[in-house]
């Protein structure tokens, strides 16, 4: 979704959150979302599923994922520079950050951290 707004974002992470439901209303086959959250077989390292990065880690070995203090079902989409849009199930939470980064990485890790800390668990 090409020069899409935040808010169609965290829509669009709102839809996968809720396993392709919207309203009430079937809009992605089932078991697609479910699809797009297993880790590809030529993902060894457990952290790509269907168009999808995931952070689970390799099998067997979950304290090696690539976000290890984020919970293990969350799994994002990323775009240029950094933007992306983030779903954790666990949490029920879906973060999108349109921002660019032009120097260095972005502490995604810290970024997320840090809102989870002021959200309360379900």
């Amino acid at each position: 979704i090409p020069y899409a707004s935040a808010r169609v974002w965290a829509r669009f992470g709102l839809l996968l959150l809720n396993g392709g439901v919207w309203e009430g209303r079937r809009v992605l086959p089932e078991g697609w979302v479910e699809c797009m959250t297993t880790p590809s077989p030529a993902s060894g390292r457990g952290d790509y599923g269907a168009q999808t990065w995931l952070n689970r880690g390799p099998a067997g070995r979950p304290d090696e994922r690539p976000y290890p203090t984020l919970p293990p079902d969350m799994f994002k989409l990323e775009g240029y520079q950094d933007q992306f849009t983030a779903v954790i199930p666990s949490r029920q939470v879906v973060l999108v950050r349109l921002g660019m980064t032009t120097k260095g990485d972005f502490p995604l890790e810290a970024f997320i951290s840090d809102i989870l800390k002021g959200i309360p668990n379900p």
